[in-house]
């Protein structure tokens, strides 16, 4: 399966308690990024961490990565990306899910809150 775009970036992938500069759990996966803040506002729920993001990653069906959603409002130690590589900026995965379900085009959308990256940055 594909993502229905083409990768305009990388990123890797860390589970909760790793992080740079060890190694990445999953190294250089290639994703579609786009900024996407305005979504994650319009109902002004950005109090509730769950319900937050800056941006959407799409990427392979294949990929493991896991965010920390366990209903209800519980959550649970999510995995952090960091585009394009470990040395860029960090991303919290607030919630994932599969899309075109059984289509040549099935893929995982990841949603992501972005968090401070370092200034000036051509990461994003």
């Amino acid at each position: 399966m594909a993502i229905p775009v083409a990768p305009n970036t990388t990123c890797d992938i860390y589970r909760s308690g790793n992080a740079p500069p060890a190694a990445p759990d999953v190294a250089g996966v290639a994703c579609f990024l786009k900024s996407e803040w305005l979504g994650s506002n319009q109902a002004g729920d950005r109090g509730v961490p769950l319900y937050t993001w800056t941006h959407i990653m799409l990427i392979d069906v294949s990929v493991d990565i896991r965010d920390g959603y366990l209903g209800a409002n519980a959550f649970a130690a999510q995995d952090n990306v960091y585009i394009p590589d470990k040395n860029g900026t960090r991303f919290v995965v607030t919630f994932i899910e599969r899309v075109q379900r059984g289509t040549l085009q099935e893929h995982k959308r990841v949603f992501l809150d972005r968090q401070t990256p370092n200034w000036p940055s051509n990461d994003l």
